[in-house]
Formats: C-alpha cells, structure tokens, sequence
C-alpha cells in the first residue's frame, strides 16, 4: 500500500473531481478501455497493471504492433516482485473507444531500465543506461498520439546486476487517461516519494553541518584531536545516509549509494573509533587497531558486489559482520573507563549505544528481505511520526547528535575553564621567568661575561645569576629547577631570592649550596634545583662547587668536578669544591641540559660529543648551534673569560 504525502493530500480536492474509468473485462488478447461519462473526457485515469504479457530475451520483432504474444505468460505490472537480472519484453493490447480524447501514458518505472515503444515506434525519452546511470523506479508520463482505437505499448526492459542485487521492483504503476488527469497523478507520486525523503535529508546535512563545527572546536583546541575525528565521524555519517536518502528518493543513481555511501560507512566507523578512544584519553591498541585494518577490507567486496561477480546478500552479511564488533566494543570499553574513574567516559556510554544498534537492526532487516525471510523485513519500513514519516537510522543518528552535543558542550567548557587557567597561569609564569635572568651582567675587573638565554614554548625553570661581591669578587649561578610552568618558576625565584641573601655574606661555594640546599627543604616545595656555583676572584682563581649540573667546560674539555645531590632532596647532602686558576685567554663555559638534550625531527639528540666541540665559541653561537638542532628545553649558555689585557668597564 502507498503511503500518504501531504502534498498529496493537498491535491485531495482536485482529485475528488475527477472520475477513473473501469477497464471492461479483457478479452484473451486486449482490454477495452471506455469512458464512463462523456462530459468529464478531461479528467480520468484508469490502471492498466493486469493483462500484459512477458517474454525473456531480447528481439526487435516484438515491438510489432501484429505480433502474436499469445503463447507469452501473463503477468500484473505492478505485482511482478523483485527484479531479476535479464533481457525482458512486456507487451500490452488496449482497445481504446472510438471517441476518445486526448491521452497520455504513466510508467512508475526503473530509470534507464527499460524503453517503450507504442505501436511499433519507440518513443523518445526513456533509454536503457548503463549500471553507473540506473535509479529505482520514479514515474513518467508519455504523450499518446493514438488515432484510432488500437494501442499496442512494448516495453524492452534490461535489469543490470546491481538493480537486481537490490531487490527492488522493475516496474510499480502503469495508468492511462487524460493529459492533465496523468499529470496530477504524476505530482502526486512524485511529491510523495520526494516529500518521504526530506527529514532524512534534513536530519543529515544537520549531521554535516555539526560536523565542520566540531573542525571548529579542533582549531580552538588543537590538542584536543577528539573534536577532529568527532567532526570527520558526523561528516561522514552524514553524506553517507544524506547519498541514500536521496537514492532512496529516486534523485540519485543507484552508483551513488553503492559506490560512494557504502565505502563511507566504513569510513565514519573508523572514526567513532578514534573518537570514542580519544575522547576517553585511551591509546589505541593492537587488538584495536588490527580490528580497524580489517574493517577496512570488505570495501574491497563493493566492486566485484556491484559487478555482480559476488553475491549481495552474502554481501550484506559481511557488512554486518564487519559493523558488529565496533557496536558492541565502543559502550563496553566506556563502561570500563568509567568504572576505572573517568567520569566523562560515563558520559559518552548511553550516545555510542544508538548508532550502532539501529544499524544492527537495519542490516537484520536487510537480510531479512535478501534471503525471502520477511520475519524482520519492517525494520528497513520507515517510521511515521503524524505526517512526517523517519527512517530509524536518521532518527538514532539526531538521538545521538542531539546527546554527543550536550557531551561535547560540557566537554568544551571544561577544557575552555583549564585552558583559561593554564594562559593565566603561562602569562604569570613568563612575568616571573624575566625575573630569573639579570637584564644585564656586572662587570669585573679582568673578565669578560657574555650569556644566551633560549626560552622554550614551555615556561621551564632554568636560571643564572652573575652577583658582585665585596673585595674583587664575583659569584657566578647556573641552575635548572626540575618541571615547568608556574609552579617552576616560582621554585627558581624562591632560589634566586635565598641566594642574592646568602651572597651578601661571602660564602664559599660549598658552603652556599649546603645553606641554599636546607632552605629550600625548609619551604616543602616539591621537586629539586641542579646548580653549579662558581666563586671567582679578581686574580682569575676560581672556586666551583656542584649540586647535580652539568660540569663546566674549559678550552674544549669538561671540567673534572663531583657533582653531589640537587639542591631540595636531602638535608643531608654534601658538596666538595674545587679551585682551579684561569689563565689570561682561557674562557670556562656553563650551560644548562637544554643544549645536550636538544634533538632534531629525527629523535636524535645533540649529545655530550657536539657539546664538547662547540664549547669553545661564544655563549651565542653555542646556543644557536643547539636551538638551530632542535629546541627541546630551556637552552642557557654562560661563558666567563679572563682577559689577556684589562678593559673598561
């Protein structure tokens, strides 16, 4: 039975006015078609389904108008049932009253399945088209130039492999009648299988649409690779089901569906996927991923499918198949996540569980009307809601867009908050960083400083301190507090604060380390300080103690120098010192691990070896050496010459 469209109900009124004709009973080889009322020759229709006969093959000879088709089989046009892939003819005799009008033919037929010829002529229009070409079947009328009162129509008809494969039948109405009477006929039909098709095509570009904006959400939070596979997810779930509405519909080529909405079924799979694995902060394993490799390959199934070359109900089944462990995983392993503490896991559990069960019930539908079960043939029925009638993928597909909607909202807000917080945190973090850095660098008698001082994208923690002392002294700091961002800063500026105070009493590195190492286990902060201290005097004789830095180096080679505990892990540690004499020319070099441990695009890092041969050049050309490798980390670089003949300050 044909469903109701509100465009046909709209057109109720006009059609209450007309009168359909009742075919006289058909002899053994026509029907006579007569007018029931003379004065209402404009507006009749009449079916003419019953009466024709079939043949398979394929001869010219048939669209003779005296062709004797008695011995063909007889059949009703619109109860012929699925297609079956071959070469047909369809004939029909119809004995028209000696009066009658002008007329005109409608065909409900498989778009370039078929061509019509009426009395021996082929009419223009209608052409048998390649498999790419063919659509289900949509209505047609053809203009009938008849004279006399014999009407012979023929159709040849060839059904490719693919029409076959779906099922579908060849031919659904044949009616004739009076122009505009055909014409109405025809709107209606058509607006009733356009009509059917708009809440799914709405429902899917709302889909696309979310899509793109979740592409929108990524660029605002590009870490966040969740909004990217969400939005390639609702893309293509989208133009998938959005291509067989409109197959569905008759305004697209079988090919469409077949060829193009198929493959992206596997395609928006993969993404939930990724989504849902992403979303829950879950690396993708091996089981995982070697299930997404395999569905992937029945796609390799859909050409030989449509070739005719593999069975599609067998087809169907391997679809199926290949979709029902992704619907059945992706809720358990969220429960699992949940469970395991990730509340927004929880969130995604009730969302994930809608598209993959439709789709199950639908494929059981398929394969229901594939294999002639028709136990569970309704599931593929669509669902009417008042006049608006939905499939129940398109409606799991708005249930689902509606709650990952909500999710992803809360989702994005959250995130929003963090990232807020986390630039509040970098503004205030930099602000404090300036500060573990002098603007500029003391002069002493007979040497020369220069320092480099390469920030990361990443607030880190390194630090330098050149402080003048009394009697020709000059204290000199590199450190590296362990971390970043604000909480590091803040630990090397409780640093810098404690030092500058114990400057001021002249203490020998030794002693300044022990001292700086219990006030920073006096404060409770977390993590530890590397520092290498240098007591430098006038005469070039230089004091140096270590507290987990990286040794000096001097005229190419590391200075030999025990390195004890970083600074803030036990109250305990101790530190030796040892003085070494700076010979005019020579120039000791202190860096931080941001120069070793800057690596290129190929995970390679720079290394102690490429360290020790650039130590000898300026901190500058040192630190662009490191930076020009690969920026890692915090990159300083601090070199103190002693000159051969004094300068100026």
């Amino acid at each position: 039975m044909k469903k109701t469209s509100l465009p046909f109900l709209l057109l109720m009124p006009l059609l209450c006015g007309m009168l359909r004709a009742q075919p006289v009973a058909p002899s053994d080889d026509s029907a006579e078609l007569s007018m029931i009322d003379r004065a209402h020759a404009q507006d009749w229709i009449s079916d003419i389904d019953r009466g024709w006969c079939v043949h398979d093959g394929d001869n010219s000879s048939w669209a003779s108008p005296g062709f004797d088709d008695s011995a063909w089989e007889t059949v009703r046009l619109d109860d012929l049932g699925a297609s079956r892939p071959a070469w047909r003819w369809y004939r029909l005799r119809v004995k028209l009253h000696e009066d009658h009008p002008d007329l005109a033919l409608l065909l409900e037929g498989g778009k370039g399945t078929y061509t019509l010829y009426i009395n021996g002529a082929q009419v223009a229009g209608p052409e048998l088209q390649s498999s790419f070409q063919v659509n289900r079947p949509t209505e047609r009328v053809f203009p009938l130039d008849v004279p006399g009162t014999d009407l012979e129509i023929a159709l040849r008809t060839h059904v490719p492999a693919v029409y076959a494969n779906w099922r579908l039948p060849q031919f659904m109405t044949a009616a004739i009648g009076t122009p505009d009477a055909v014409e109405n006929e025809r709107l209606a039909l058509e607006s009733q299988r356009l009509y059917a098709a708009l809440p799914g095509i709405a429902i899917n570009l709302l889909l696309m649409l979310a899509g793109i904006a979740a592409f929108a959400l990524q660029h605002s939070q590009p870490a966040h690779t969740e909004y990217r596979w969400l939005g390639l997810y609702l893309f293509f779930l989208g133009a998938a089901n959005l291509l067989f509405a409109c197959q569905h519909s008759g305004s697209l080529p079988l090919s469409w569906n077949f060829l193009v909405s198929d493959p992206l079924f596997y395609l928006f799979t993969l993404a939930q996927i990724e989504f849902t694995f992403s979303f829950g902060g879950q690396r993708v394993g091996r089981i995982v991923r070697a299930y997404e490799i395999l569905l992937l390959t029945p796609m390799l199934l859909i050409w030989p499918t449509w070739q005719g070359l593999f069975a599609g109900r067998i087809y169907v089944i391997v679809e199926a198949a290949a979709f029902l462990p992704s619907a059945v995983m992706l809720p358990v392993l969220l429960l699992i996540w949940y469970k395991r503490g990730n509340r927004e896991a929880g969130w995604l559990i009730l969302p994930s569980l809608f598209p993959g069960a439709v789709a199950s019930l639908y494929d059981i539908g398929t394969m229901s009307i594939f294999f002639g079960l028709h136990f569970a043939d309704f599931l593929n029925n669509s669902i009417n809601i008042g006049p608006v009638s939905f499939y129940s993928q398109d409606l799991s597909d708005l249930a689902f867009l509606l709650a990952i909607g909500v999710v992803m909202f809360f989702r994005f807000t959250r995130v929003s908050r963090e990232q807020a917080r986390s630039a509040a945190e970098l503004g205030a973090a930099r602000e404090i960083q300036q500060r573990l850095v002098p603007a500029f660098l003391p002069a002493l008698a007979g040497f020369h400083f220069e320092a480099a001082y390469l920030p990361a994208q990443e607030v880190g923690g390194d630090f330098y301190q050149v402080i003048a002392q009394q009697d020709g002294f000059a204290l000199v700091v590199v450190g590296d507090v362990s971390g970043k961002g604000l909480k590091a800063a803040m630990t090397g500026a409780l640093a810098i604060g404690a030092l500058r105070t114990l400057a001021a009493e002249n203490h020998s590195p030794v002693t300044l380390l022990a001292r700086l190492n219990r006030q920073m286990l006096a404060t409770q902060e977390s993590g530890f300080i590397t520092c290498l201290c240098l007591r430098i005097s006038s005469r070039g004789s230089v004091a140096m103690a270590n507290a987990g830095h990286l040794s000096p180096y001097r005229r190419g080679e590391e200075v030999e120098l025990d390195s004890g505990l970083p600074l803030g892990l036990a109250a305990e540690a101790e530190y030796s010192e040892r003085v070494l004499q700076l010979e005019p020319g020579d120039t000791l070099t202190l860096l931080s691990d941001g120069v070793v441990e800057a690596m290129n695009s190929e995970g390679q890092l720079y290394g102690f070896e490429r360290t020790r041969a650039i130590s000898v050049n300026s901190a500058h050309d040192i630190a662009a050496a490191a930076q020009a490798f690969g920026l890692e980390d915090d990159i300083t670089v601090l070199t103190v010459e002693r000159l051969a003949t004094i300068r100026s300050a």
